[in-house]
């Protein structure tokens, strides 16, 4: 079967690079990517071919459907979660002219009615037919779609399309949701939400498993490792990657530093900086803290992060007494580890308006899969903290009942594994 794989962020999706090349011993693998995109991902992509996307048609109709998309397209339930992702996209560009305009473009939009469906600006939107596809079987598509054009092409002319929602948090911030291609999600909560906030049909849902957590899969088969720190420490895993946020997250991490002072605490705190935020000075305050070491090394030129720093992370989190965070992925995948995953949420969060640290910790996928049950793993105060601290050293097993609560739903699956359903789902 010759299989088509529209791609991006390929240098950051190590699981996706690896899923594919396992696809690629079974079957034909042809890369579909957009010509900004050929650099990076010819580094990455093996003895895969590449077709370069030649569908996006710069004519009059097309502006006009653009727009009305971007300014009156329909929104998930989760508004906040959109609202968040698009500033941070808008924080990463360079030019501070470049942002203001973007955000007030975004701020506007926030303000209109939101009734245009994506189907139907895919309709409307005419594409170019400029990219060889006749020989491909089916299509694999990942979320957020990368090429409305090319996607809008595939449906058209009744291609086999499917869309692997790719991260937990994918279906309550984006909007390129089509209720004409097949959907492959993590697990029967991931189905619900895509039903629940973006009105897909159940039967177009498949549970195929999380390639993101093949690594916790492979990484518990291992032998365990020595610990990377001659001490015993508290790990934080940065989750922010709007600089105006990251700023608040910082205090918070010297927030904890001096409790753990004050209740004169030997554990030291180790905080990995958010891999994606492109200034990590922000970070370096940090080390001045006598209770702090900031775990750094890990990122590449690039932003990636190798798979090498992958299992050292997992390493980390094993070694740690405790995984603490303002909502992250790697909450998720503490939990699948014998080290209490904790989440914070303090009623200081509160002040900012949409752009807080309380809108942040109470995206949706948080409060629905973290933060949806009474435990100690959820801490709301100072005291709560200093009480956590000690439950660590008394009645650590109590705070690991929260880790399987967490991870009950989900079903970890290998690489191999996880490819097969993949094409198969």
């Amino acid at each position: 079967m010759k299989i088509g794989f529209a791609v991006h962020f390929f240098d950051f999706r190590n699981d996706v690079r690896k899923v594919i090349q396992l696809v690629n011993q079974q079957h034909e693998v042809v890369l579909f990517v957009r010509k900004a995109d050929e650099e990076i991902i010819r580094q990455h992509a093996g003895n895969a071919e590449i077709r370069i996307v030649d569908e996006h048609k710069n004519s009059f109709i097309n502006k006009i459907w653009d727009n009305l998309f971007r300014f009156f397209g329909k929104l998930p339930k989760s508004r906040q979660n959109f609202y968040l992702m698009e500033y941070f996209k808008i924080s990463l560009s360079e030019k501070e002219n470049v942002q203001q305009k973007a955000y007030s473009r975004l701020n506007l939009s926030m303000k209109l009615p939101r009734f245009l469906s994506y189907d139907t600006y895919l309709k409307n939107i005419r594409y170019k037919r400029n990219t060889e596809i006749d020989d491909i079987d089916q299509f694999i598509c990942f979320t957020d779609i990368s090429d409305s054009y090319f996607f809008s092409r595939l449906i058209q002319e009744n291609k086999k399309v499917k869309v692997y929602v790719y991260s937990w948090d994918h279906p309550c911030k984006h909007v390129k949701y089509s209720d004409q291609v097949r959907y492959l999600v993590w697990h029967e909560g991931l189905k619900q939400d895509l039903i629940d906030l973006q009105n897909i049909e159940p039967a177009k849902i498949h549970i195929s498993g999380s390639s993101q957590f093949a690594y916790v899969y492979e990484f518990l088969q291992q032998s365990p490792a020595p610990s990377p720190y001659d001490f015993n420490y508290i790990y934080f895993g940065c989750a922010i990657g709007i600089p105006a946020l990251t700023v608040k997250e910082i205090q918070v991490i010297e927030q904890i530093s001096r409790w753990l002072q004050e209740i004169q605490s030997p554990l030291k705190l180790v905080v990995r900086p958010y891999p994606v935020l492109t200034n990590w000075s922000y970070y370096e305050n940090l080390k001045q803290l006598p209770n702090v070491v900031l775990d750094d090394q890990f990122r590449s030129k690039n932003l990636s992060v190798g798979e090498e720093q992958i299992y050292e992370k997992y390493n980390k989190i094993t070694h740690a007494e405790a995984f603490i965070h303002l909502g992250t992925t790697m909450g998720l995948e503490a939990c699948f580890i014998d080290t209490p995953s904790v989440i914070l949420d303090f009623p200081e969060f509160s002040g900012g308006g949409i752009l807080s640290l309380s809108n942040f910790v109470h995206q949706f996928q948080n409060d629905k899969y973290l933060m949806s049950m009474n435990a100690p793993n959820i801490i709301h105060s100072a005291e709560e903290f200093k009480d956590f601290v000690q439950k660590l050293q008394t009645n650590k097993q109590d705070l690991l009942a929260y880790n399987k609560q967490v991870v009950k739903q989900i079903k970890l699956k290998s690489f191999g594994e996880f490819a097969q359903d993949l094409v198969a789902g």
